[in-house]
């Protein structure tokens, strides 16, 4: 296992089972890069080390031009100098080692997290919009590399820091403020100037991530059509893609930042030498010894740097921890807990063994096409507000649908006709009763292996920027070119397509704006039909199709999907013609069930439906 892979691995573990200690948390992030976090510390300490030996040696010089031993002075000199480059090196290469990591850190997350966020069910959606996910993928991911590069390993140089100055501390000198000031004013206007580089570079960091954000939002807003084809591992591909390009820009932006933190050292430094040259005429004066004032003046400032940066690193941290917690919310989000007690489980085998035991089954896996929903009710999220103030989306709804019959759901807008389909699709589950299909509960079966065999096509069959070669075989494999064209030309869309220079690679393009609706809707037709489903949902699949094209689309699924289990929602008279069954529902109640003429004849609802 790579050192990538297994840091992947624990980032999926700590968010699956977080330590409850702040502290713990926080070494559990710096565990997930071992080498790194070893190499860090270890380069911290020895580059703390060589900045406090240069006060001293600093002393020991201004004492030999003191005395002027040149001699003396160019070997102290040399040795400054060695040891100022040194610690600079040092500083830059553990800049750079905990940047990496830093960037390796914020992609495990976020790939992770945009793993969970596929996930999420559909009925929690509501609480956990779009853009609170794709803030989580994005934003919160991004706060998890301040742990390598701004956190505990920063704190550990400090200390050594402060630990050395605090012996050195002397009582300071107030005339040296002046000069201080003014020469700190000098070094910030070059590090401005120097700073001006990074400008370009942090944009096209930016540029990758508003990408990466923009491909997250895309596969969440088509997150249930992804669910619907099992195509998870398509878009966390895709994902993942523009996630190593973001993650490439992060690094352009670190190696920048890598050599400007000891660009800014050494300019302090430069400012501190200074002030002691200056103070030197003073010492001259017999006002202050030399030693004692070049040493305490830069302890000091080595002193008030880590204390200044302290408030700034527990608040970092603290948001970091936030951000985490924000993280493993989103895990916790896509648990959901098993429905049906023990009592319900006894008594469901029992009545499934007396209504199905004697029938032969080669392959539970495999769908026959069997439905049976048993006081089947969905609450909204929040009682009392759905729909017209109604408590329930479906209310006690109970049918029976035989393996290879075409059952139309019909009713008025809001009626939980599209509620059916998404229990069916399992994007919601049941606030009450259960779904059983060839007897087995629907919350039982494997999802992707279901979902695999369940063909669905929802009103807004969206599409997704790319080829239409990838819109038609999204999550499906083993599909020739030849099959992908002949599938087009039933749906009515091989002319439209020919045309296009590029064929099956003609880009689709952001919401599929080069295709009108009812070219939409057809491509999305053609993607299901692709899959060979053993078990088909449609809802409201012709509301884009003027009457031609509704009966060429209708015609095309009757023959082909002939002696599959269908469940089509719609309005009108195109979405019963054909049906073996009608289902009237209102206001989430199943009000009539027969088959058409018979339903027509004894309901004026039903009636008034088909007029339209």
């Amino acid at each position: 296992m790579s050192a990538s892979t297994a840091g992947a691995q624990r980032i999926g573990e700590l968010l699956a089972d977080p330590p409850r200690s702040p502290l713990r948390r926080l070494n559990a992030i710096l565990a997930s890069d071992r080498r790194a976090m070893l190499v860090a510390f270890v380069g911290t300490i020895v580059a703390s080390l060589a900045s406090l030996a240069q006060p001293a040696l600093t002393g020991a010089m201004v004492a030999a031009l003191q005395q002027m031993d040149l001699q003396l002075l160019a070997r102290i000199g040399g040795v400054l100098v060695g040891v100022a480059v040194l610690g600079s090196l040092l500083s830059a290469g553990v800049n750079l080692v905990v940047a990496y990591a830093g960037n390796r850190l914020v992609r495990h997350f976020r790939d992770e997290s945009a793993a969970i966020a596929l996930k999420v069910p559909a009925e929690k959606l509501v609480e956990h919009p779009t853009a609170d996910l794709v803030a989580r993928c994005s934003i919160d991911s991004e706060k998890m590399g301040d742990v390598f590069t701004r956190g505990p390993i920063q704190a550990l140089g400090s200390l050594v820091l402060v630990g050395g100055s605090l012996v050195q501390m002397l009582l300071i000198d107030p005339v040296l403020t002046g000069s201080a000031v003014g020469l700190c004013v000098l070094a910030l206007v070059v590090i401005v100037i120097a700073s001006q580089r990074l400008t370009g570079i942090s944009f096209e960091r930016q540029e990758a991530q508003g990408a990466y954000v923009a491909e997250v939002t895309r596969a969440l807003d088509a997150v249930l059509t992804i669910r619907a084809f099992v195509a998870n591992r398509f878009a966390i591909g895709r994902l993942a893609s523009t996630s190593q390009r973001l993650q490439d820009a992060s690094n352009r932006t670190a190696r920048a930042q890598a050599f400007m933190e000891p660009l800014v050292s050494g300019l302090i430094q430069a400012t501190m030498l200074a002030i002691v040259l200056i103070a030197f005429v003073r010492v001259q004066s017999g006002a202050l010894p030399v030693d004692a004032l070049v040493a305490f003046f830069l302890y000091t400032m080595m002193l008030v740097g880590p204390i200044a940066g302290a408030t700034e690193t527990v608040m970092l941290m603290a948001e970091t921890l936030g951000a985490l917690k924000r993280l493993v919310e989103l895990r916790l989000v896509t648990e959901r807990t098993p429905r049906v007690t023990l009592e319900l489980r006894e008594r469901l085998e029992h009545e499934t063994l007396e209504e199905y035991g004697n029938r032969p089954r080669a392959d539970p896996d495999v769908l026959e096409g069997e439905i049976s929903f048993r006081n089947v009710s969905v609450t909204y999220a929040g009682a009392g507000e759905g729909a017209g103030g109604r408590e329930h989306a479906l209310s006690d709804v109970s049918f029976d649908v035989p393996r290879g019959s075409w059952v139309a759901l019909t009713g008025t807008s809001g009626s939980g006709k599209s509620t059916i389909l998404s229990l069916m699709e399992r994007f919601l589950v049941p606030s009450r009763g259960l779904i059983l299909v060839d007897g087995i509960p629907l919350e039982d079966r494997d999802e992707d292996v279901y979902r695999s065999q369940v063909g669905y096509i929802e009103q807004a069959c969206p599409l997704f920027a790319g080829t239409v070669r990838d819109n038609l075989l999204l999550g499906l494999d083993g599909i020739d070119d030849a099959e992908c064209w002949e599938m087009l030309g039933r749906v009515g869309l091989g002319g439209v397509i020919g045309e296009r220079p590029e064929g099956l690679d003609a880009p689709v393009g952001e919401s599929a704006y080069a295709f009108s609706g009812g070219e939409r809707q057809r491509l999305a037709i053609a993607r299901t039909l692709l899959r060979r489903p053993r078990l088909l949902l449609l809802d409201e699949i012709t509301s884009g199709l003027d009457v031609l094209n509704r009966t060429q689309i209708m015609g095309l699924i009757h023959s082909t999907m002939g002696g599959i289990t269908t469940l089509a929602a719609g309005h009108g008279r195109f979405a019963t013609q054909g049906a073996d069954r009608v289902l009237v529902l209102d206001r989430g109640r199943l009000v009539e069930d027969g088959e058409p003429d018979a339903v027509a004849a004894r309901s004026a609802l039903f009636r008034s439906l088909i007029a339209q």
